[in-house]
């Protein structure tokens, strides 16, 4: 049996979206940054239609801090790997780990590097839980105060990163910064 081999997206001039394989020869867990993912489940489908400012735009569906080789995220997902178990929520978890889990996974990513992350807000927000009534704002009303006892990933990586002076930011809201960055 041969493997496939996925073509590499390009959605703009600067934009790369990269595969797992591509993504793993970045070297993430020496590198510091930001971590845009464009799944392809039901609900990440739902956020990049919801958060696109126009129809064909490519938008990601969760944005996550890459730093010390740990990936740094909110998220409602409960993974088992390697003989862990990784909780929901806002949470740090290794790289190695992470690959492993993706690999399941249709996603396509964008790493764009930083070292401008607060790390004392990325440690001290860890265990958090996850901003469940602030995602369903967002998809039920198409906008959200950000008024809850969690985090989405979104608010999670602004917080950290302060790219946008705002409270409740969506991945597509950081990743039209980050272009503009590039």
């Amino acid at each position: 049996m041969t493997k496939k081999r996925r073509k590499r997206y390009i959605f703009s001039d600067t934009i790369e979206l990269l595969t797992l394989s591509e993504l793993k020869r970045k070297d993430l867990n020496n590198n510091n940054g930001i971590l845009f993912c464009f799944g392809s489940s039901l609900i990440s489908q739902i956020i990049r239609a919801k958060t696109r400012e126009y129809v064909g735009e490519i938008v990601p569906s969760h944005v996550a801090l890459v730093y010390n080789g740990y990936i740094y995220e909110s998220t409602t997902e409960e993974v088992n790997v390697h003989k862990k178990h990784i909780p929901a929520g806002v949470r740090r978890w290794q790289v190695q780990d992470f690959y492993a889990s993706e690999t399941k996974k249709d996603t396509l990513y964008h790493f764009h590097k930083t070292d401008q992350i607060d790390v004392v807000e990325l440690e001290n927000n860890v265990h958090r839980p996850y901003g469940k009534d602030t995602i369903v704002d967002y998809l039920l009303v198409d906008d959200s105060k950000g008024h809850s006892n969690g985090l989405i990933c979104s608010q999670y990586a602004n917080l950290c990163t302060k790219l946008i002076d705002k409270s409740c930011v969506t991945p597509a809201e950081l990743y039209r910064v980050v272009k503009e960055m590039e």
